[in-house]
Formats: C-alpha cells, sequence, structure tokens
C-alpha cells in the first residue's frame, strides 16, 4: 500500500476516536445519566476549558480532512504519488497527530504551527492532484 493511503488510513482513525476526549469530559461533567440521555444542556454549566477546546479540536479535524482525503484519493487514481507526496502526506499526518491534543491542552502556539503546517500539506496534495488530472 502506497505510504500516501497508509497516512490517509491513520487519519481516519485519528477522526473515529477523535470525539473521545470530548465525551470523556462530558462523562465528567454531567455524568452517566447526561450521557444516556437526549444531552440537553439546559441548566447545566459549560463544559470546562479543555473539554470545549476538545471539541473545537474535534470540529478542526473534521473541517481539515475531507480536503486531505480527497488529494490523496485522486493522486492514488491517477498515479500522482511521488516522494514530495509521501513528504506532505507524512506532514499532515503529524501536524494533525500534534493539533489536537495541542488544541485541547491550549498550547496556542502550538495549535497555530501544526494547523498552519497540516494545512499547506493538505493544500500542496491538492494542487499536485488537480494539476495532475490537468496535466499542466
Amino acid at each position: 500500500m502506497a505510504f500516501e493511503l497508509q497516512m490517509l488510513a491513520l487519519m481516519t482513525f485519528l477522526l473515529m476516536l477523535g470525539w473521545v476526549p470530548a465525551f470523556v469530559c462530558k462523562y465528567r461533567t454531567y455524568g452517566l445519566g447526561w450521557m444516556w440521555s437526549n444531552r440537553s444542556t439546559a441548566g447545566l454549566p459549560p463544559l470546562p476549558e479543555w473539554g470545549q477546546r476538545a471539541e473545537r479540536a474535534y470540529d478542526n479535524l473534521l473541517a481539515n480532512y475531507p480536503a486531505f482525503a480527497v488529494a490523496v484519493l485522486l493522486l492514488a487514481l491517477t498515479g500522482g504519488f511521488s516522494l514530495r507526496t509521501s513528504l506532505a502526506a507524512a506532514v499532515f499526518a503529524a501536524a494533525r497527530l500534534v493539533h489536537m491534543p495541542a488544541y485541547t491542552l491550549g498550547i496556542v502556539w502550538l495549535r497555530v504551527l501544526s494547523w498552519t503546517l497540516g494545512f499547506a500539506a493538505s493544500l500542496n496534495l491538492l494542487v499536485t492532484a488537480v494539476l495532475g488530472l490537468v496535466k499542466i
């Protein structure tokens, strides 16, 4: 399996489990009864800051995953994998693996840096895939 596809599988795994930190915070804050309910937050205190950040970190992953996935799949379909795309996929994966805990822990400089690197890597992959489609 191509390295880029392995990174896509890793990111899919992260996407499938990225909700867990916010879930843990909600369980600790609101309890098991609330978890089994319709989850109305009326009259409840807000989540602790780290839980709110964990939710935003997961939402951010949900927003950034599709472009990466489409780029990798387009590259796979067109045979566009190269050393550069492998590097970009690795940078994206590493950046996203750093981003979620950095965001959840409130380490702003690391969150911003990892998001920027991940975005640039994903954009690089997408531009490479699109240029491969139009053969420019």
